[in-house]
């Protein structure tokens, strides 16, 4: 369905997207921890959503 380059660069910007996100969320936290207050709790959510989601579409096909 893609070819080698194309799944090389969707993982080279998967990982270079999260590492620049990553950096920056670090970097406003040390500015405004009161915005901050329970970020890990929703990241958590998400990454269980998406897992979920993962599971449910292998079991399923």
């Amino acid at each position: 369905m893609f070819s080698e380059g194309q799944k090389i660069f969707a993982l080279v910007f998967i990982i270079g997207f999260i590492a620049l996100i990553g950096y920056q969320f670090y970097k406003d936290r040390k500015k405004n921890k009161t915005f901050f207050k329970g970020t890990y709790w929703i990241l958590i959510a998400v990454i269980a959503l998406m897992v979920g989601f993962v599971l449910l579409n292998k079991f399923i096909n």
